[in-house]
């Protein structure tokens, strides 16, 4: 499996653990303690893939450095 399919497949599974949680904190009481750990899990998914995504734009442009057209 080349990069380009792990790419996908990573997305892929970010996408279906994000619903996944979606799903459980929309099936969830509100101010409950599942609820919020839910929320939180959903909220630190969210930071890892946005961290992820920075580290992976910053390889990109210190392999391949964008000029101003």
């Amino acid at each position: 499996m080349g990069m380009e399919e792990l790419s996908r497949a990573r997305e892929q599974e970010l996408h279906d653990l994000r619903l996944e949680l979606k799903r459980q904190i929309a099936s969830t009481s509100s101010g409950t303690p599942r609820h919020t750990a839910l929320v939180q899990q959903l909220e630190a998914l969210d930071r890892d893939n946005n961290a992820a995504q920075d580290r992976w734009f910053r390889d990109l442009t210190r392999e391949y450095p964008l000029h101003e057209s």
